[in-house]
């Protein structure tokens, strides 16, 4: 039998870490390293501080993810069935914005209260990128907060989408820089990079994270 492992006891650990103590512009090495070194369950309860500080514990935010243009899409990342590349995923056309918003009317009925639709694209063009902002502007109008990922984007049109209403961008970063080309060929990391610095520009908020584990 195996003996359990050792905790470190609360006493001795250092005090919750701020991202702003003492600085700006975002964490010093050493404060990152802090957490680090910080026992699993001891950074889990720093976080849960952290959040009790500025919002409801015992409240959560309901969200409903609706796939508004499905399969078809030029990126070839080895994890997702929506690529062209991978015989997974039928492609489907672009839905309605009716459809949409009645998919959207739906989710708050069942108590979300941020509604995000996705799109298998590298990146939005033309017509459809139109109807994505119909989209956003149909459901900002039902009360709800909005979200989207489309891919790749310019300047111009993160700026259109925030004129259309668009609360959140999901922007997902995947994994390390070292090992991008491992999972993903038709673009780089910093091509991810430069999207969200996009989207942050015009005053959109950034939905970002990874994948644990790969890589």
């Amino acid at each position: 039998m195996m003996d359990a492992p050792v905790s470190t006891p609360t006493s001795t650990l250092k005090p919750p870490v701020s991202p702003h103590s003492g600085h700006s512009g975002g964490w010093r090495f050493e404060e990152i390293q802090a957490l680090f070194d910080l026992p699993f369950m001891e950074l889990l309860y720093q976080a849960q501080t952290v959040h009790r500080q500025h919002f409801d514990p015992n409240r959560i935010q309901l969200s409903s993810l609706l796939s508004v243009k499905t399969g078809g899409c030029a990126e070839d990342c080895k994890y997702c069935p929506q690529s062209s590349h991978y015989e997974v995923t039928h492609s489907e056309s672009m839905m309605d914005v009716e459809a949409v918003v009645e998919a959207a009317r739906c989710a708050r009925q069942h108590g979300a209260s941020r509604f995000c639709m996705g799109a298998a694209w590298r990146e939005p063009k033309g017509k459809a990128f139109d109807r994505f902002l119909q989209m956003i502007s149909a459901v900002k109008a039902e009360g709800m907060e909005t979200c989207v990922t489309l891919g790749m984007l310019t300047e111009e049109q993160t700026a259109a989408l925030k004129e259309a209403g668009l609360d959140y961008y999901n922007h997902n970063l995947d994994t390390a820089p070292d090992y991008y080309d491992k999972i993903i060929t038709t673009r780089t990391y910093q091509d991810r990079l430069d999207t969200l610095s996009r989207v942050r520009k015009a005053g959109i908020k950034v939905c970002c994270g990874g994948i644990v584990g790969m890589g």
